[in-house]
């Protein structure tokens, strides 16, 4: 501090250089008081599905058909998902004028909670079409006929766990929590250990890191950091999940024998056999994994790998025995510098060179390869880049060295791409390899009014560079379509290939057509797809892909009687609009009080509330807040949103001083229901007076200052109820 005098008042002035212990104090008070605990969405009851033995819900119906110079075509498919026994069911098929009709069939059930299948404590199972999970080293996903059963949370999201933080907090200290350079919490007073202590703190996949702050009572201060990196294959601690299982690769569960057999049109099997995966999360920053594939022709193969974080980096090491009896092994390093992301592999590969392998470990023997990505700063812009560099054994022999590498430009109006990839390789031995080879490419995309522009050249190196090719197109999108132009010129042959592509929404029906011409002459071809779905008692059109996802046929109407159904002579509100999770949805109720809401999320708990901002009457309110619903792919859920006319009751606080009424502001008042409980709270303003809305008829009671108000009744059709609660004079 130092000390000024002041020649007009005669005063000595204090000044202080740096902040006060007491000015520190009231700017961190100040930045407490804009603390707001985070508003929580309501727990609204999950809405019941009705029970059913078989229910189809959706369809998505295609035709088409191609033209060629030598042949022609047509085909059809429908997708359709439904209900059986309670589980999911998802089926298939596929018609082709020029060959074997195929079919497919899932059935499924996945659930957030570990409940499923009994004693094995599941939370997902598939049977039919089913998908297995890829395992370093032995197994690639195999898709097939199978079954799939799993206890990891089906729709796990970047949270992992929720984890506590404390420390030891001195007398007279205050302790202040960050995040992402945001206060969020604070606390003056330690527990009964002596420590400071934050609780339920989010951990997420990726870098968690959290500053707790320390102020001493005489302007003392000190940081502490707390830093937890997380991979996406890490559990939390003592966390143990399992996916088990059987699959036919590539066999689907209806075919015929000429599709399954060879030709152009078949599908290559993988292998048969039987998996199994658990993970454990050993320690906070370990997580332990066994796979086991157990194929029905062969041994079966073990792969045991350990995920971890340390030193600000990942780290997952593998090492596997395979169906061959040989060992693998395979150690990936990965670390972030600043906005760019390193990667390192090191991998020895086993002899099973099966097709349910991964691609790498079928081609290569051995490989050593580090990969980066980022951006780099340039001024406003920063450029995308990525980079691969790989030296392989492969297994025909020899060695192979690739060079991989992109940059983007990304401007306000258009971007351009450069990419370029070289590869050379060496006979057995050293001897016999050739020089480098590759291509590059150069693209660009910008915007022109509606119109997406498109062109590149790219070009081919072998002892010396050569023009490829060149490429153009430009499409133009709307709300009802899109229409798309493409140009091609390859140097080779030089021919020029041309196409042009229609695709217009015609209501519901979703119509392609598109000509081109090519190596191989002139070809047409047309398509019509569309979706269908159940509800309201009827079948109902709607653009094709509604069996991928969700959805809800919102029935808005106003409940006259009050039992919640829509009967014969209650009449639809339009203009209705509804938030689905933490959005506004588009949707509007048409004049029969009905809209479908799609495309919403399957699995996860969806709520769905009214926005009641769009409703034409302000009295009119839905019964419930809103509903909690959770969707299947393909399910269309009907919600009947019964509307009640409303009233309000309005309360007036006033001072009782013999004859003299004051108003009270400030005053808590507490809405009361008929059994006593608790169902809102409101302040009176300067004059006095709170009010509650949209309140249903019934009987209520207000109390204020420990005055309670007699039983206010509010009829049907009643717009408001008034009543005046006196507080008595201090003495």
């Amino acid at each position: 501090m130092t000390i000024e005098h002041d020649p007009v008042s005669q005063r000595l002035l204090l000044m202080p250089q740096a902040p006060l212990p007491i000015l520190m104090r009231l700017a961190r008070a100040e930045a407490r008081a804009r603390l707001r605990p985070e508003t929580l969405r309501p727990a609204f009851a999950v809405l019941p599905r009705a029970p059913a033995l078989l229910r189809l819900w959706s369809a998505d119906l295609a035709i088409g058909g191609v033209l060629t110079r030598r042949t022609s075509e047509a085909s059809a498919s429908v997708q359709a998902s439904g209900e059986i026994w309670g589980l999911t069911a998802r089926a298939g098929i596929s018609l082709a004028s020029t060959g074997a009709a195929t079919g497919s069939l899932t059935l499924s059930d996945a659930r957030k909670t570990a409940d499923l299948l009994g004693p094995l404590h599941a939370r997902s199972f598939a049977i039919g079409d089913v998908a297995s999970p890829a395992q370093p080293l032995i197994a690639d996903t195999q898709s097939g006929r199978g079954l799939v059963v799993s206890s990891r949370p089906p729709w796990r999201a970047d949270l992992v766990d929720t984890i506590e933080l404390a420390g030891p907090l001195p007398a007279g200290w205050e302790a202040e929590l960050w995040a992402d350079n945001r206060l969020v919490a604070a606390s003056r007073e330690a527990d009964g250990a002596g420590n400071w202590r934050f609780s339920g703190l989010a951990l997420r996949i990726g870098e968690n890191t959290w500053r707790v702050r320390l102020y001493g009572p005489h302007g003392e201060s000190t940081e502490q950091v707390f830093t937890r990196l997380v991979g996406a294959e890490m559990n939390a601690e003592n966390e143990i999940d399992y996916s088990i299982g059987f699959v036919d690769g590539g066999t689907p569960l209806f075919a015929s024998a000429a599709r399954q057999g060879s030709g152009s049109g078949a599908r290559q099997r993988s292998g048969s056999g039987a998996f199994a995966t658990i993970g454990w999360g050993v320690a906070p920053a370990l997580t332990a994994r066994l796979d086991v594939r157990a194929p029905l022709d062969g041994a079966p193969a073990v792969a045991l790998g350990l995920h971890g974080a340390a030193a600000g980096g990942l780290w997952a090491a593998t090492v596997a025995r395979d169906s061959s009896g040989s060992l693998a092994g395979a150690l990936r390093l990965a670390r972030r510098f600043g906005a760019q992301d390193i990667v390192v592999d090191v991998a020895r590969h086993g002899r099973d060179v099966g097709p349910a392998l991964p691609p790498a470990v079928r081609e290569f023997s051995s490989l050593v390869a580090a990969s980066a990505q980022g951006r780099l700063a340039l001024g406003r812009h920063s450029l995308p880049w990525q980079l691969r560099l790989q030296s392989a054994r492969r297994r025909s022999g020899g060695d192979q060295q690739t060079i991989a590498a992109r940059l983007a430009w990304p401007l306000a109006n258009w971007q351009l791409n450069t990419a370029i990839g070289l590869a050379r390789q060496t006979g057995a031995g050293g001897a016999g390899g050739s020089g480098w080879q590759g291509n590059a490419a150069v693209g660009i995309s910008a915007g022109w009014g509606r119109w997406r522009l498109r062109g590149g050249v790219d070009a081919a190196v072998a002892d010396v560079w050569r023009l490829g090719g060149a490429t153009f197109s430009a499409s133009h999108s709307s709300s009802r379509g899109a229409v798309s132009l493409d140009l091609g010129w390859q140097a080779a042959t030089k021919r020029l290939n041309a196409g042009v592509s229609v695709n217009r929404r015609i209501g519901a029906f979703g119509l392609s057509a598109g000509v081109a011409h090519g190596d191989g002459g002139w070809r047409i071809g047309m398509g019509l797809v569309v979706g269908l779905w159940h509800g309201g008692g009827r079948w109902r059109t709607a653009p094709a892909g509604i069996t991928r996802s969700g959805g809800v046929m919102a029935d808005v109407f106003v409940d006259t009687d009050g039992d919640g159904v829509r009967d014969a002579g209650e009449g639809g509100v339009a203009g209705g609009r509804f938030i689905a999770g933490s959005s506004l949805r588009s949707e509007t109720t048409g004049s029969d009080g009905r809209v479908l809401i799609a495309g919403l999320p399957a699995g996860p708990p969806v709520d769905i509330e009214t926005q009641l901002a769009s409703l034409p009457d302000f009295a009119l309110r839905p019964a419930r807040p809103g509903d909690r619903l959770v969707l299947r792919p393909g399910e269309i859920r009907t919600l009947a949103v019964a509307l009640h006319t409303t009233g309000s009751i309005e309360v007036r606080v006033m001072l009782a001083a013999g004859d003299t009424r004051t108003p009270r502001s400030g005053v808590t008042v507490v809405l009361h229901g008929a059994d006593g409980s608790e169902v809102a709270r409101a302040d009176t303003d300067f004059e006095g007076f709170a009010l509650f809305e949209g309140i249903p008829p019934g009987s209520w009671s207000v109390l204020a200052g420990g005055q309670a108000s007699p039983p206010l009744v509010l009829a049907s059709g009643d717009a408001e109820v008034r009543t005046t609660l006196l507080l008595p004079a201090e003495r």
